[in-house]
């Protein structure tokens, strides 16, 4: 068996929330992978005590080679980095001085991120001794204040910040094949062929992958794969900030950063149901070709776009109308060819207009799935469900 199932498996996993002054929405989808190796974080309270209370964290883990490495980060890094020595001194900074986050304590916290990506990357090392982990996984955080947030990232996980007046923030994938990479993974004694580590690994930093961390001499950021996160300090304005996306790269594959944030913008203009919204976004990146699993936390901060009824009314005018093509479609086909990428491509194919959305006819996608499920159920369970009053129609199972 390859890498990748027959079809996709495109059933969401969601989890909604609010923050003292965000919403926050996760979505997560396996996609063409036959495992899901995806794994997230989100705290809403780092801690139930001053000075971190009112702090949250955000996290996406994109695991390959396995699982052990995303699901074991999710589960200890905020802890990590909590315990670091820079955020015990920032603690007693911050409650000796009324909680003023100073330039000190900025620089306590980015230490802090710092080390504790490198900490947990050694303590995963050690409790696995006995068997060397081949697992590793890339890392996306944010630790969110009421005036800044801080970013780290490792691999190619990305987070993007979204504003009115169409600045967007981005952080920098680490990939072999850039400069400063390339140099260090040399040194190291390595190479870089078809743009990966050896010619196999396509990130230069990661938490485990500690085969690529075993050249003597050298400390864990001298090695061919680095440990250390890039950490980024932002300060919020409450003018001009839209969002926070922090995703892997199963997303940003098919998508730049202003083509997600445009995408982003028009679904919550759409609809007012974030979960709707953030599953069409892995849907129209499944759409346009991405073959990974997809991860995306989305916080929406107060200047976010909101719902528009007249886009909302067009939207469904065209969805409407796709519908009634897709139908046509779908019955000229055997139940052995329904195939969701083969539907795309007729309606491609016949003309049907696109939406003139970002997103374009990969909007239609979701549509698309959901008959094709319908397509699935035997016709003796519809008459059941719908005697029973349950919806086959209903859209992908997702759970909170």
């Amino acid at each position: 068996m390859g890498a990748f199932l027959d079809k996709p498996k495109t059933e969401k996993t969601n989890h909604i929330g609010n923050g003292r002054d965000y919403r926050y929405v996760v979505a997560s989808m396996q996609g063409w992978r036959i495992d899901m190796e995806d794994a997230h974080t989100v705290e809403i309270q780092i801690t139930n005590s001053p000075p971190f209370e009112t702090w949250s964290f955000f996290a996406v883990f994109d695991g390959h080679a396995g699982r052990r490495a995303a699901f074991h980060s999710a589960e200890n890094l905020l802890q990590t980095i909590l315990e670091t020595d820079e955020f015990q001194k920032l603690a007693v900074e911050l409650n000796s001085n009324g909680h003023e986050m100073t330039e000190k304590c900025q620089q306590y916290i980015k230490d802090g991120m710092r080390t504790g990506f490198l900490q947990l990357d050694a303590a995963m090392d050690e409790s696995n001794s006995d068997e060397k982990e081949r697992s590793g996984t890339t890392a996306i955080c944010a630790i969110m204040t009421s005036d800044n947030i801080f970013v780290a990232n490792l691999g190619d996980s990305r987070g993007v910040i979204s504003r009115t007046d169409n600045d967007i923030f981005a952080t920098e994938d680490h990939k072999p094949y850039l400069e400063k990479e390339r140099e260090r993974i040399l040194k190291a004694g390595g190479s870089v062929m078809i743009q990966r580590v050896n010619g196999s690994l396509a990130v230069s930093r990661a938490l485990g992958d500690y085969e690529y961390k075993s050249v003597p001499g050298l400390c864990p950021t001298e090695q061919l794969v680095s440990p250390e996160p890039d950490v980024y300090v932002l300060n919020r304005n409450k003018e001009t900030d839209e969002f926070l996306i922090l995703a892997c790269d199963g997303i940003y594959d098919v998508l730049e950063n202003d083509k997600l944030c445009e995408l982003v913008r028009s679904r919550l203009q759409a609809t007012e149901d974030l979960k709707q919204a953030t599953n069409q976004v892995l849907d129209v990146c499944l759409s346009m070709g991405s073959r990974d699993n997809m991860t995306m936390i989305l916080v929406l901060f107060e200047g976010a776009p909101t719902f528009d009824p007249e886009k909302a009314e067009k939207e469904k005018e065209w969805l409407r109308e796709a519908d009634d093509k897709l139908d046509g479609i779908i019955r000229g086909l055997e139940p052995n060819q329904a195939d969701a990428d083969l539907v795309m491509s007729m309606l491609r194919r016949e003309g049907f207009e696109e939406l003139p959305l970002p997103g374009g006819l990969h909007l239609a996608r979701t549509l698309v799935d959901l008959k094709l499920k319908r397509m699935e159920v035997p016709e003796n369970e519809i008459i059941e469900r719908q005697t029973n009053g349950g919806d086959v129609s209903a859209g992908s199972p997702s759970s909170n």
